[in-house]
């Protein structure tokens, strides 16, 4: 089975609101949208969110980097040579870990379908028989993410997401009233995405202690490996790494310099299935607790990927923050959606879910 075509669409979809975060705020998604067509007509899709804010890629540059770049270089290659195209690709780029996801994750596609299975069998086979999901809450008053948070808890979500990172004294409110308002049995994750430091990341770290969350993410920022091992060793809570930690090699520098209270692994980070795969393999290795995350208004098509995955690896202690659920529209027939919090991928085989094309060529942003 060889590669034909690998094509990238770019795309943009509104969220239904803005997504607050220290970092950025956002009120729509930009994706790239990857096609990789076999010589025995199988067509593989993946998909990856793309942010200048997170992995320094832009929309252009993945679309660019692989209409060009790894078209070429992959052309008449075996598509089933997973490995050995995922090497190539690091070879002939410097990063670029989510256009390389994008690309992998078609090619996981492919070769499920060829193989007549779900992805999630290809993995390795189910070890849960759903996956549970979050809910984000952001950019409120204490009282309105708290309302907000039970809404969602009321419909059958487990995990809550509250996005702090910015003034300390309202993150702590804002944790305290969430916790109130969704019980002690909702597991709380609040995110701070690189917004404080050490001083305040501490200030709040101790304040919400008695609120328990399962974890606080990325308090400080990405390069502070040494500040990220100090916080771990003080806590009274796990500390998560997101931004400073994006495959294996990062998690085993992390375990080096000191404890890791949690990862946060995502496919866009580890460039792929495979850097997702490696990346809990150290994790299950070290005892270290993993949130397999999604990015807050990826497509249907980048959540199905990550779901499966979620059905196959052995630790996830944290759940998952795979979140489709925060885009105004989708660009398949049939939206991958969480029910009463949890996401289902279907049985069909490889990732299951199928492109609108009308869809996929209104929101193309190359057109």
């Amino acid at each position: 089975m060889r590669i034909e075509r690998l094509e990238a669409i770019p795309v943009e979809i509104p969220l239904l609101r803005p997504l607050k975060m220290a970092v950025a705020t956002v009120d729509a998604r930009t994706c790239v949208i990857v096609r990789v067509r076999t010589s025995d007509g199988v067509v593989g899709i993946g998909e990856s969110m793309v942010a200048r804010y997170f992995s320094g890629e832009s929309l252009a540059s993945a679309t660019d980097l692989i209409n060009g770049v790894l078209a070429d270089a992959m052309q008449g290659r075996d598509a089933e040579d997973i490995a050995g195209l995922r090497s190539l690709m690091r070879r002939i780029t410097v990063h670029n870990n989510a256009a390389r996801a994008a690309v992998e994750m078609a090619l996981h596609d492919a070769a499920a379908q060829s193989a007549g299975v779900p992805l999630y069998d290809f993995y390795g086979g189910r070890r849960r028989e759903a996956v549970p999901t979050i809910w984000h809450v952001s950019g409120g008053t204490p009282s309105s993410m708290a309302e907000e948070a039970a809404t969602a808890v009321d419909t059958g979500f487990t995990l809550v997401k509250v996005k702090v990172g910015g003034d300390v004294h309202h993150d702590i409110a804002a944790t305290l009233a969430v916790r109130e308002a969704v019980g002690p049995d909702v597991t709380l994750l609040p995110d701070a995405n690189q917004g404080w430091d050490h001083g305040d990341a501490m200030r709040y770290l101790r304040a919400v202690a008695d609120a328990r969350p399962g974890f606080v993410e990325q308090p400080l920022p990405r390069w502070d490996l040494i500040g990220m091992a100090r916080l771990s060793a003080e806590s009274p809570v796990p500390v998560a790494a997101d931004e400073g930690v994006f495959d294996a090699h990062d998690l085993r520098n992390a375990l080096a310099v000191g404890p890791v209270g949690a990862v946060v692994a995502k496919l866009m980070k580890a460039a792929g299935p495979i850097g997702v795969r490696e990346l809990f393999a150290v994790a299950d290795a070290a005892d270290v607790g993993v949130h397999l995350a999604g990015m807050a208004g990826q497509t249907s098509l980048g959540a199905a990927h990550a779901a499966h995955l979620a059905l196959a690896v052995p630790n996830l202690r944290f759940g998952s923050g795979i979140s489709p659920h925060y885009i105004s529209d989708d660009v398949v027939e049939e939206r991958f959606l969480p029910v009463e919090g949890h996401l289902h991928p279907t049985p069909e085989p490889g990732v299951g879910v199928k492109i609108d094309e009308d869809a996929l060529s209104h929101y193309r942003t190359d057109r």
